[in-house]
This record gives C-alpha cells, structure tokens and sequence, in this order.
C-alpha cells in the first residue's frame, strides 16, 4: 500500500468515526462549547467553523460542515475545498496565543506548514488559521458565536459542572444529569458534542425493597380459677377475702390461638443509568437504556488534571461487574465535572 492509499485509508476511518459518533451535524462548533486547558484535549475534537479569510483579501461565510478540522493523536483530518486532505502531526506547542500543530501532508512530504489554535481567555477557541505549505498564505477560520436565544434554551437544559455538589459520596444518590460533552475514550478519544435532542442523561438510582415474611405462632391460653368458698374447722362455709388467696391459673392447650408474626426485610440496590438517542449516518435513529447495578461502596482518589485542581477528586463507584465501575470527578468547590462510565467520559457544560 502506498503512501496515497494509506492516507486515504486513514481520512476514511476518521470519518467513519465522526460520522458514527457526531451523527454528521449540522450544527458549527461554537467558540463557547469547549475548554482547552492542555493540548491533550484536542484529541478527538472536530472544529466546525462558520467563516473563512485571508486577511486584506476576501472573507466568505461557511455552513456547517463546509470546512472541519478534526485531530487524532497523530493526524490532522481537514475537509472543505483544495485544503482537504490527512496531515501527519509532528508535534503540538503551547504558545503565548494558544497552540500551534506542526503539519507535513501525508501525500507530499515536502509540504510542511501549520494549523494555530487561538484561545481567548477562557481557554475557548476563538480561531484556527491554517498554512498548509510555507508557500501558501495562512487562511483564518472564525469559531461561530452562539446566539443568545440558543445559549438560554441550552442553559436551562444541560447540567452544569458547578450544579451539583457532593457533599458526602452517597449524596450522588437520586441525582440526574445531562451532560454536555461525550469523549469516546474506546473510540480514539473522538470528542462528541451532544444536542437537547439525543436526550443523554446520567441517572444514579437507588432502589428499596421491602420484604414482608409473615409466620404463624401458637400461643397456649390460661384458664383462671378463682376459690372463693371456704369451711371453717367446724365445716361452716365462710365469705373469705378474695385477696388472701390469688386466682389459679391452669394451662390449657385446648384453647390455644395462632397470631401471625410479620418480619420485614429492607433490600437496597444500587444503579447507574445512561440513556440516549442516538442517530446514525443513514438517518436512523433508536432510544437506548444502559442500566448497570453498583455496589455503595466508594473509594476516592486525588487526581491531578492538566490545570491544578481543575478535576482533583474522583470517586469510584464499584460496579457488580468486570469492567462496570463509574467514575465520578469533582472541582474544587466539589461539584461534579465529569463522569466515565463504559468507556466514554460525559462532560458537564463548562468543561
């Protein structure tokens, strides 16, 4: 296989994965959607933007999926007019502007140039501005700005990462979430951006049994014989105190009764469930559940994120099964800010 076949061949599984997991979105990636606190979260990411320049020379407005820049651990993925093609990373640096990817085309080895990723100062791309050879001019590509109607609709909707505060790990309990951002870490880390209408939620459920078993006892009655007649020595019946001598009491299995005796039993389990609808690349889509039984027993770690304390707790709910544990990560003002569970990790929004 030669060098064109082999970058063919990897542009076509980038798109299969994006088209897979992003569902082939209309929508453009907006400079508010996503934080970028170390080069390591752009892998998996696809920028969607929504105009073009070359600067003192002409502008032009883009629709959603015009041009889209996606980046695995390795390789640059650019779609959209003659830029469009597989271009080998060789190293990515953080620089006073935000970072900036070192590029060689797959095809020709001696185009070399460069992608810059531009953040402002909340860490959110504002811009990318692509060169792809140091013979071309370098090309901006502007981040959409989300319109304030979207923002509150969206606002109301997703679970934000300062929403929710665990003040003690079993707190978690009855809570639900709408996350804002799933990372398909079994996936090459592909970064998907869900909408209101995939209907992702996290629950954490738990579940109380009450258990009645009822027996019957037998219970022996007492008969109670009171001797109230007595003779004197000359055998006169006399009236005697009837508290001088006490009733007699004389078991009698014959009229012995059955109760019923109910003990109860309380039964709690535990659950985490993930549902979402999810919407293939041939238009389909189907409503899924993902019910995984936990056990309450939680083991916390100290973490160290790409920004100091950004993520410093985790806590790990142990799951029945192999391979079923959940992680839950809290900031620092313990609130949750993620959560990973079969192999995606859900951002909350702010992320």
């Amino acid at each position: 296989m030669n060098i064109s076949e082999i970058m063919k061949a990897n542009f076509i599984l980038f798109a299969i994965l994006f088209s897979t997991f992003l569902k082939a979105q209309d929508t453009y990636s907006y400079i508010s959607d996503r934080r970028f606190y170390g080069p390591e979260d752009l892998i998996g990411y696809d920028f969607r933007p929504d105009h073009m320049e070359i600067p003192e020379e002409w502008e032009e407005p883009l629709s959603p999926g015009d041009y889209s820049f996606g980046i695995s651990h390795s390789n640059l993925y650019v779609n959209g007019g003659d830029i469009k093609g597989v271009y080998s990373v060789n190293n990515i640096n953080p620089t006073e502007y935000g970072y900036k990817l070192m590029l060689m085309n797959a095809r020709d080895p001696t185009l070399q140039g460069h992608l810059k990723v531009v953040l402002n100062k909340y860490a959110q791309v504002e811009a990318l501005i692509f060169k792809r050879s140091t013979k071309e001019k370098e090309i901006i590509f502007f981040q959409a700005q989300m319109k304030e109607e979207m923002w509150e609709k969206e606002k109301k909707y997703f679970t934000y990462k300062y929403d929710y505060k665990v003040s003690r790990p079993d707190s978690i309990w009855g809570q639900k979430f709408y996350p804002f951002l799933r990372i398909h870490l079994d996936q090459d880390g592909v970064q998907e951006r869900l909408q209101m209408k995939d209907s992702t939620s996290i629950e954490f459920v738990e579940r109380v049994t009450v258990i009645e078993k009822k027996k019957k006892s037998r219970k022996k009655q007492k008969d109670v014989i009171e001797e109230t007649v007595l003779k004197n020595v000359a055998g006169v019946p006399l009236v005697a105190d009837p508290g001088a001598y006490p009733p007699i009491e004389v078991e009698n299995d014959t009229l012995s009764e059955q109760k019923e005796v109910v003990k109860v039993k309380i039964v709690k389990k535990y659950f985490v469930l993930i549902r979402s609808i999810l919407t293939y690349e041939d238009g389909t889509s189907e409503d899924k559940t993902w019910e995984i039984q936990l056990k309450n027993k939680f083991t916390e770690y100290e973490t160290n994120g790409p920004e100091p304390n950004l993520e410093p707790i985790e806590f790990v709910l142990a799951g029945n099964k192999k391979g079923q544990d959940v992680s839950i990560f809290l900031t620092k003002k313990g609130t949750v800010s993620s959560i990973s569970v079969l192999g995606k990790k859900y951002l909350m929004r702010g992320n």
